[in-house]
């Protein structure tokens, strides 16, 4: 396939420094054009080793066996749980950073999985704060739960830690941008984390029923930026039957869809629109609200065309169905779409007929860029909690931190991209172009993990309810909102200014 993908990227990233983090690196080698020397005879040519490890800018420290703690929030994935070699690839590229980096430094690195509901796993960090026992270094908090300890002034700026370069390579540029408070970022993610990765958002496709069907060549409609909502819907009209004949074809768990659908990916097509819950606004560092307008209720309106249409699509989660139908039922070969995120995939791996893997699709054929969101629930960030042991202490965190990162460019990533999605999910080299698409068009909204005005509930709850009242769903929610963002807005903007002050 051509890759006109890698020039669209290369527009994005404009001088590269924008690219996520969470993806592979290149396993091509990079040849420098001869050029003239003054007397008219060509230059060496210079390659780039693409083996070779970029300066990670750490140097040698030894913390005299200190145990830095890890917070591992229960209800997320776990990016450390690993403790020992299996030979399982993931689970050995989680092994290898923490022994590495162990040995480096001279600490023992120590996961805690601490146990709470999915939006308050800050209380139990919020105690180790308030008491002064300086109990974890690091802390994988869930999306929700990150926020609620952002407000409550639980965390460090992550730039003003010594040691710790959110800039380099290994840290997702796109979260940075859009976690930012003025100069401030409290949570950030990268290849540090298969949470993120996980979590995004995307779209399967059956390339068995795709060819029975006659439906165009999907990857080059991705290519093309013809991949539109108006066109996915089309494809998903195109199929579907009353399988088991039995007259019922409403979320019918025997028959043939288009579409098997997640309720939260409603969040991800707003997102995949350009459209966010809330900004920042990096003059002030507050959070703005941003959701309203025509191309939102025009956006939601495409979406629900084909996902109230309860011939196309199955929304098996509404009807008592297991958690994992969806999943399920695309294995089996009875649908044409799965839209759910990219941790399914690898319990696809088994399936009969060959899968494909998709972003969501554009708005329309003018949107500039793809837009590839996480799911709120299943999301998870990296902070630093504002303990009370020093700037030595901070110093040792942001370097232990910056060193499992820069360790994860060339363990986990490789691992989780190349061995798990390219080399044994992701069935053809298509698909793993759509992969790289997709972490490199990634996008955080704040809107939504901060709840602001339940609106991440309430464009699902229209969802189950089959309603397209948006704009009453909208309007109904817009004080509380204004209420809720007026009180964050405080809170962080009191703890940027303390920030600046310390």
């Amino acid at each position: 396939m051509k890759r006109t993908i890698a020039l669209l990227l290369v527009l994005l990233m404009a001088g590269g420094s924008l690219l996520s983090c969470s993806e592979a690196t290149s396993d091509e080698t990079t040849d420098t054009a001869s050029a003239p020397t003054a007397d008219g005879e060509a230059a060496v040519e210079e390659t780039v080793d693409p083996n070779a490890r970029l300066d990670s800018g750490l140097g040698t420290v030894d913390y005299e066996g200190y145990n830095f703690n890890i917070f591992v929030h229960n209800t997320i994935y776990n990016d450390w749980n690993a403790e020992e070699v299996t030979g399982e690839p993931i689970n050995d590229a989680k092994y290898e950073r923490m022994v590495t980096v162990s040995d480096n430094a001279n600490v023992t690195i120590t996961p805690v999985i601490v146990t709470a509901d999915n939006r308050a796993g800050h209380t139990p960090l919020s105690n180790s704060v308030q008491a002064g026992t300086n109990d974890y270094d690091l802390v994988e908090l869930s999306a929700y739960s990150a926020c609620n300890a952002l407000v409550a002034g639980l965390l460090r700026d992550m730039n003003a830690i010594e040691n710790l370069d959110l800039s380099r390579e290994w840290w997702d540029q796109y979260a940075n941008e859009d976690f930012k408070f003025k100069d401030s970022i409290y949570m950030a993610t990268g290849d540090i984390s298969l949470a993120d990765n996980n979590a995004t958002y995307c779209i399967y496709f059956n390339k068995r029923i795709a060819t029975d069907y006659n439906i165009p060549n999907l990857y080059e409609m991705v290519d093309n930026m013809t991949w539109t909502i108006d066109n996915y819907r089309a494809f998903a009209e195109a199929y579907g039957a009353d399988t088991d004949n039995d007259g019922n074809h409403v979320n019918d768990p025997d028959d043939e869809y288009g579409v098997y659908i997640w309720d939260d990916i409603m969040m991800g097509i707003v997102n995949a629109s350009g459209i966010k819950c809330c900004t920042i606004n990096q003059e002030t560092g507050a959070l703005e609200l941003s959701l309203f307008s025509e191309k939102f209720v025009d956006a939601f309106n495409k979406f629900t065309l084909y996902a109230y249409n309860k011939d196309t699509t199955c929304a098996y989660q509404r009807n008592g169905y297991a958690a994992d139908y969806g999943a399920i039922a695309f294995k089996e070969g009875r649908a044409l779409f799965f839209m759910v995120n990219l941790g399914a995939a690898i319990g696809l791996r088994e399936m009969d007929d060959d899968f494909g893997i998709l972003p969501l699709p554009l708005y329309d054929e003018n949107q500039d860029r793809y837009y590839n969101s996480i799911a709120s629930w299943a999301g998870a960030f990296y902070s630093i909690p504002r303990n009370s042991y020093g700037d030595e202490g901070f110093s040792r965190a942001g370097y232990i931190t910056q060193a499992l990162a820069y360790e994860s460019l060339y363990t986990l990533t490789p691992a989780y991209y190349d061995q798990t999605l390219k080399g044994k999910t992701s069935r053809d080299e298509e698909s793993s172009a759509m992969l790289d698409l997709i972490f490199a068009t990634r996008t955080y909204d704040f809107g939504w993990y901060f709840e602001i005005g339940g609106y991440n509930e309430g464009i699902m709850n229209l969802l189950r309810a089959y309603s397209s009242d948006v704009t009453s769903m909208y309007q109904s929610n817009s004080k509380r909102a204004t209420k809720v963002l007026d009180k964050y807005n405080e809170s962080i903007l009191e703890i940027i200014d303390q920030e600046g002050q310390g």
